[in-house]
This record gives structure tokens, sequence and C-alpha cells, in this order.
């Protein structure tokens, strides 16, 4: 054998081995985690859609909503979420602050997760009635809408 001639011994090739599978897992990790955050970022979004939803179902609903707390499951992207509203009176009489809590619900039992998965504030307005106002009077095509039907304004 002639002693100019040089290759890798076995422990140089093992050396390099380890490096590269600590490297593999690395990134395998760090992809993981992107998926984790990508799904994280979606269930945020949907609940969002849910809490604002039902925020503006309170300030278009004819019945100014109590205070006190109310909660329901609705579906919503293929999945159901669950929301807690905890409706509170503010220093404005005609004013009330709406905590919306939005939980995400195991599709295996049906049971709401423990931790909310976003808490969004809103303020609801009392509007007067559609007679007390000028010019509220029944639209042309006869639906039975009032301009204070139209004219709620939105909630968040």
């Amino acid at each position: 054998m002639n002693t100019t001639e040089r290759g890798f011994t076995l422990v140089e090739v093992l050396i390099a081995l380890a490096v590269l599978a600590i490297a593999l897992t690395a990134f395998v990790s760090a992809g993981a985690q992107n998926a984790d955050y990508a799904t994280y970022i979606r269930d945020r979004t949907i609940a969002q859609w849910v809490a604002r939803n039902q925020l503006v179902a309170f300030q278009l609903a004819t019945d100014w909503p109590s205070v006190g707390t109310q909660e329901d499951d609705v579906q919503m992207a293929g999945s159901t979420w669950h929301w807690q509203a905890d409706i509170q009176t503010s220093p404005d009489p005609a004013v009330r602050r709406v905590d919306m809590r939005v939980f995400a619900v195991d599709p295996d039992d049906d049971t709401p997760s423990e931790e909310a998965l976003l808490l969004i504030s809103g303020f609801l307005t009392q509007h007067p009635e559609a007679a007390d106002g000028p010019g509220n009077t029944e639209d042309s095509n006869n639906t039975g809408t009032s301009a204070s039907d139209i004219n709620q304004g939105s909630a968040s």
C-alpha cells in the first residue's frame, strides 16, 4: 500500500454522519414548529370570526342584551367552537361592554378546551326606537326594515 494514498477514517465518517444527523433533526423540528404555528394562527383567525359574528348579532338584535354571561356552541370552518360572552354595564347607560372568549371544542368528546383561544372586547350601543327618530319610515319595498334597523353600527 502506498503511503501517499489517504482516505477517510472510520472516525471521520462517523463524526460527519453525527453532524448531519443533528442538522437534519433541527431542520425537521423547525418544520414541525412551523406547521404547529400555522394551525394556531388558523384557529385564532376562525375564533376571531366567531367572536365578531356574535358581537354583530348582539348589536343587531332587537332586544338589548342583559348584563351577565351568555354562551353557546357554533359551527364554523368545519369545526365546533364555544363562545362565552361576559356582558357588563359601562359608565354610559346606553353602552354595554362585551368580553367575548372563544374556545376550541374537542371533536371526540364535544368539550371546550380549558384555555380560551381568543379574548376580544367590544362595545354595544343602545339605539332609540325607530319611531323616535326623524325620517325613520318603513322602506318602499315593504320588507319591514326601518332606518334604525339599517343604521345599527358595528361592534368591536
